[in-house]
């Protein structure tokens, strides 16, 4: 449960963070076997609208909210224009998302990987990116004697952004050219800031954590930084 000590650590979010955080939330949970939806509240000109929260489109200025009543939907196309107030509840599982890193994060028990989950995770992605790169490459993460929950847990996202963006990547010729000729092997870990380094075709990358995922590199971010060593 969020208390008053933890609410007076949030800082003020502009309404349009907060959707994109709850965008965020709602990828995640609708991989779950049972989705814990944010729901929200909507204040706008015609009063108030209540549901939980679905989707979230930008670039068409439209959230989409609903409802289940005795197995019936009831949806809402809301514009986000028209929206003057957010209220959310249900938020303690991402209340750390809405704070600036100061309200840490404890993942669920039943989303750390064990270590040889890990280990399974990155033999996959090597195995996964040797077709767009057109060679055979090894990840590497470097865990520590003793790594915590939230380190498992942050490593196999690094996983995923990592291949994510190695497959962008090699969508460029001579990106993929250049990075088949100089990198063997990508090592990562996590740190307190950023940084990528090529040394003996080895790729090494430090995550910085401070602020929890908000503070790693997004894919173009960390493309071009990758790019940039090459």
């Amino acid at each position: 449960m969020m208390n008053f000590k933890t609410m007076l650590q949030l800082p003020v979010l502009e309404t349009n963070e907060v959707l994109e955080i709850l965008q965020e939330v709602a990828d995640h949970e609708r991989k779950q076997e049972n989705p814990n939806m944010p729901k929200i509240s909507f204040s706008n000109t015609e009063g108030t609208i209540s549901g939980y929260f679905i989707n979230y489109d930008r670039d068409k200025g439209v959230v989409l909210i609903g409802n289940w009543y005795d197995n019936e939907a009831d949806l809402q196309y809301v514009s986000f224009h028209s929206i003057s107030c957010i209220m959310l509840q249900n938020v303690k599982d991402y209340v750390h998302l809405l704070s600036d890193g100061k309200i840490p994060f404890t993942p669920r028990p039943e989303e750390v990987p064990t270590q040889l989950q890990l280990k399974k995770e990155l033999k996959a992605a090597g195995v996964a990116l040797q077709e767009p790169l057109g060679k055979t490459l090894s990840i590497v993460f470097n865990a520590g004697e003793n790594p915590s929950d939230t380190q498992k847990y942050y490593a196999k996202k690094a996983i995923n952004l990592l291949q994510e963006t190695l497959v962008i990547l090699a969508e460029n010729n001579l990106a993929k050219e250049a990075f088949s000729e100089t990198v063997d092997a990508i090592e990562f870990e996590f740190a307190k800031a950023n940084t990528i380094e090529l040394s003996d075709s080895v790729l090494r990358i430090t995550f910085s954590l401070e602020k929890g995922w908000k503070s790693v590199l997004n894919k173009t971010e960390l493309q071009n930084a990758i790019e940039k060593n090459l």
